[in-house]
């Protein structure tokens, strides 16, 4: 006997509902299924930008070859795991040149509003980070609009002085490196004049903490953008922790979605009052298929 559809399960919870009304529901949930989150990789070239990328999700983002790196556009990489899409919006240029990063400024402001998240990537080796701040200064701080999450990656940290103490069995710096680690932390925060709990040191080398980094994208993606990743992302980093926090989003998004469309019907308020009484019972049903729709 087949097995009914997740959709199938939902249309039996929204039998109260009028058709039209019901049929709207269903439309926006599939939105809510569907959604295709969009996340710009900011950094310079060399950062590590592709490997961390392969090393998150399961379908593998090619390195942009020096060709596309002199293009004024943004490169996008759209990736598809079973029905689900996410696009990665490659956002080169930073310290390329004064001429360049002023093209790239007007751009990248135009783009943002366009982004669920950026990943800002940087080594952890380089001893300066002026070019990022003062792009930063110009390209978000000072943008008027509604601006995507930021994550700052402090990628290579494997590489920090001294490198040759990285313990690479425990995935692990030595006491020394955690240190100067923190101190990187530390200084970066300072000059960005951003959160320290917004930098996230990360080696895709040394498989350090990433699965921290891709807990802290789960949390800080807007609410839509969260179940949507989790089926891209690499078996070992859909731990039980995001899985929790993108399923219990993927119930509130339900939630919100069915009070706006009942709040938007033309239904007599004793009509409205009853759906909304059982908006969560539908959502409720809508959670318990998370598997289903992302697993």
């Amino acid at each position: 006997m087949k097995k009914p559809s997740g959709y199938t399960l939902i249309r039996r919870h929204l039998r109260r509902y009028p058709h039209a009304l019901r049929q709207h529901l269903l439309q926006e949930l599939n939105r809510l299924v569907t959604y295709e989150p969009v996340i710009g990789i900011m950094g310079k070239t060399g950062v590590g930008k592709s490997s961390l990328c392969n090393a998150l999700f399961r379908s593998q983002v090619c390195a942009v070859n020096a060709v596309e790196a002199c293009t004024r556009q943004p490169q996008r990489v759209r990736l598809r795991f079973g029905s689900h899409l996410l696009t990665l919006v490659d956002l080169p240029g930073v310290g390329e040149s004064v001429t360049r990063d002023g093209e790239y400024r007007e751009l990248y402001r135009d783009l943002m509003p366009q982004l669920d998240m950026v990943l800002w990537v940087l080594k952890a080796d380089d001893r300066a980070y002026a070019v990022e701040e003062q792009f930063y200064q110009d390209v978000l701080a000072q943008h008027s609009g509604q601006l995507p999450p930021v994550l700052w990656v402090l990628n290579q940290v494997d590489k920090t002085e001294p490198a040759e103490q990285w313990r690479w069995l425990s995935a692990q710096p030595s006491a020394l490196q955690a240190e100067r680690i923190a101190q990187k932390q530390q200084t970066v925060a300072r000059q960005l004049s951003i959160a320290e709990t917004d930098i996230l040191p990360v080696s895709v080398r040394g498989r350090y903490r990433l699965s921290r980094l891709v807990e802290a994208m789960i949390t800080r993606l807007p609410k839509q953008a969260r179940s949507p990743l989790v089926p891209h992302l690499q078996n070992g980093y859909r731990t039980e922790a995001v899985i929790s926090t993108a399923s219990s989003s993927f119930g509130d998004a339900v939630v919100e979605v069915i009070d706006k469309v009942i709040d938007l019907a033309p239904l007599p308020q004793v009509a409205r009052s009853a759906l909304h009484a059982v908006t969560h019972t539908v959502a409720r049903a809508a959670l318990s298929l998370w598997g289903f729709f992302f697993g």
